[in-house]
């Protein structure tokens, strides 16, 4: 999307080590589809018109980059394993500076996300740009969260290592909780499944 300068990337969290998984989430592959996790989520927003940033960790990009298909050339934001979502939101904030205006926050083990429920994010977030779009499925919480860029530029990463939320309430930005009608936005998947075989 660009519409009057706005300039949208997504940016899928992917800097866990994922120990419970066996594998590191994003080359995990669920029974109902052959791609990797990470694929997944980059087709999603790549067929949305969105360009991609990953988060990960310096020890990760190069499996990560041989899970992705050669058409899609992301731009990777590396940052040390540890902390919580917070370091990984600033460590894109600091990659797309001048690039990005608004950010497609979806973590690497939430692919089950309806183009559809993007459609509805992309147009509340359109209304009310300001904001931190949040979909809500149920009383749940989901992703992605779309969200502005400007009000984090300049804090390190460093010196937020909690969640998300916290990063929130120390800029006072404004949350809009949008209902969806689709459960996928709060489906992630932490149990152990069967990794990739290799790249693509």
């Amino acid at each position: 999307m660009n519409v009057d300068g706005r300039r949208d990337w997504a940016v899928i969290l992917a800097r866990g080590e994922s120990r419970r998984m066996g594998a590191p989430k994003g080359l995990v592959v669920l029974p109902d589809d052959p791609r990797p996790l990470l694929l997944r989520v980059a087709e999603l927003h790549d067929a949305c018109g969105r360009p991609l940033c990953i988060v990960t960790t310096p020890a990760l990009a190069a499996a990560y980059a041989g899970a992705l298909t050669r058409r899609l050339r992301p731009v990777w934001a590396l940052h040390p394993a540890g902390g919580d979502t917070a370091a990984s939101v600033l460590a894109a904030v600091a990659r797309l500076r001048g690039r990005a205006t608004h950010l497609w926050l979806h973590p690497v083990d939430v692919p089950l996300v309806a183009a559809a429920t993007c459609g509805l994010l992309a147009e509340a977030s359109a209304r009310d740009p300001a904001a931190v779009i949040v979909p809500v499925f149920g009383t749940g919480r989901g992703h992605p969260v779309v969200a502005p860029l400007a009000p984090w530029l300049d804090r390190d990463p460093a010196d937020h290592d909690g969640p998300m939320r916290d990063l929130i309430e120390a800029t006072e930005v404004r949350v809009l909780r949008l209902p969806v009608g689709d459960a996928g936005v709060v489906q992630d998947f932490d149990r152990p499944a069967r990794p990739a075989a290799g790249g693509n």
